[in-house]
């Protein structure tokens, strides 16, 4: 058996860089898109929900809906974004949130470039009061569909990778059983120059017992993984 000499750190030959959600700066991403996308929700409702009659001109204006239905989206739609924002900003379901902001976005893309193709002239009321303009008012089309479309990628990135700081989602879910176990004093560490998911290092260190799923055992026998051996 040769010994081959040891590396540290991510650099080391052959070893597998840790996954793209589990970097710290994907995290910090994360945790600002939700944060954003929260705000702005909140801010869209916040605006929409003391006018009930603006909600209904500004449904009723992208002549969609049948009118059965104008009314109940129209007095639902704040209320929605008020919910969705402030679970956004807590970090509840954020996976789930961030599906039905996509969700909604694209819904809101839709319903403002059928008005642009159909030739109406409308503000869309996304955050304020809409419905038909006046003959000499202009239309902000684009831009409205620019912003909702970055937005809808914000949306579609956190639906990607929902875990980040500042959540509750992480306080209610706990420490995974593998995340218990890889603390424990007398778990062994798997030092097989990886990246380990359960604690988020590196594997270069070992105990002198381990831990498999259904029984503890004492010291372990033969050569010790991690240890530079050839076997």
């Amino acid at each position: 058996m040769t010994m081959q000499p040891a590396t540290a750190g991510p650099s080391r030959p052959g070893a597998t860089r840790p996954p793209l959600g589990a970097r710290a700066w994907v995290r910090v991403v994360s945790t600002l898109l939700r944060l954003g996308l929260g705000v702005v929700w909140l801010v869209a409702g916040a605006l929409k929900i003391g006018d009930p009659d603006g909600m209904v001109r500004t449904v009723r204006a992208f002549r969609i809906l049948p009118e059965a239905l104008v009314e109940p989206v129209a007095y639902a739609v704040p209320f929605v974004e008020i919910v969705l924002g402030a679970l956004l900003v807590l970090g509840l379901a954020v996976r789930v949130c961030a599906l039905l902001s996509a969700l909604m976005l694209a819904a809101y893309i839709a319903a403002i470039a059928s008005a642009a193709a159909r030739g109406l002239r409308i503000e869309c009321g996304c955050f304020s009061s809409g419905g038909e303009l006046a003959a000499d008012a202009p239309t902000h089309y684009t831009s409205e569909l620019v912003r909702d479309s970055l937005l809808l990628v914000a949306s579609g990135l956190l639906v990607r990778w929902p875990a980040g700081f500042l959540a509750l989602d992480r306080l209610l879910d706990g420490p995974s059983p593998s995340r218990r176990r890889a603390r424990a004093p007398e778990d062994w560490d798997d030092a097989d120059g990886n990246w380990d998911e359960a604690d988020g290092n590196w594997d270069d260190t070992y105990d002198d017992t381990f831990v498999d799923a259904d029984r503890r055992t004492g010291p372990a026998s033969g050569p010790r993984r991690g240890d530079g051996r050839d076997e």
